[in-house]
């Protein structure tokens, strides 16, 4: 499995001519490390003096990070296997007219499964950027700077997600699913652009002050 290789051997099997792991994969790993900084900060704070009366709620966050990071680890080998999937279905033979057939519904049906993965990491890395919001409000001072890591890596992995989103969906013929992904990732996109320049704004104004 991908995410049970080091961080070194990750990153030259991504530099390799290997297919796996691209950029889905990526991105699902950058989404993971932005959750665990925020549960890190999280970790830090409970149990601080001066931040007593945030102890539920910091304990609730850290819970839910930790969930979002696992999933999103759980899917850098997801999305690997999806991109497996089709390219298998686009290797299929086209001799005949029904092979032809055949090889078009494989990769229809493959080029859905493939969206499924990074559609997921954007709603994973949103849920990671609505916490992050929230966390940095009562989060130990001298961790904003990890909080804002956080968020930046959050927001590169959704704008990675959604790119895999995309040219998956380019593919798709079924005019309902272009249209339910399309708004989807709009009403998604909208949110994260919102939730990282609210998070960063508040950090950097708090760093200068």
């Amino acid at each position: 499995m991908l995410i049970e290789r080091t961080l070194a051997d990750f990153a030259e099997r991504a530099a390799s001519k290997e297919p796996v792991p691209g950029g889905g994969s990526v991105s699902a790993y950058i989404g993971a490390l932005g959750a665990a900084l925020g549960a890190m900060a999280g970790r830090f704070t409970e149990g601080r003096k001066g931040f007593e009366d945030h102890a539920p709620t910091l304990a609730a966050e850290v819970a839910r990070l930790d969930e979002l990071r696992q999933r999103l680890e759980d899917l850098v080998d997801v999305d690997a296997q999806a991109y497996t999937g089709l390219s298998a279905a686009f290797k299929l033979p086209r001799g005949s007219e029904d092979e032809k057939q055949a090889r078009r519904e494989a990769i229809q049906t493959g080029l859905q499964a493939a969206m499924e993965p990074p559609l997921e990491m954007c709603r994973a890395c949103v849920g990671g950027l609505e916490l992050l919001d929230t966390l940095r409000q009562h989060v130990n001072p001298n961790l904003a700077s990890d909080v804002a890591v956080g968020a930046y890596a959050l927001a590169a992995a959704f704008r990675g997600a959604s790119v895999n989103v995309l040219v998956n969906r380019a593919g798709i013929k079924d005019p309902a699913i272009r249209e339910r992904v399309s708004k989807e990732g709009a009403a998604l996109a909208e949110q994260a652009t919102a939730l990282e320049a609210r998070i960063i704004k508040d950090v950097i104004a708090s760093l200068e002050s």
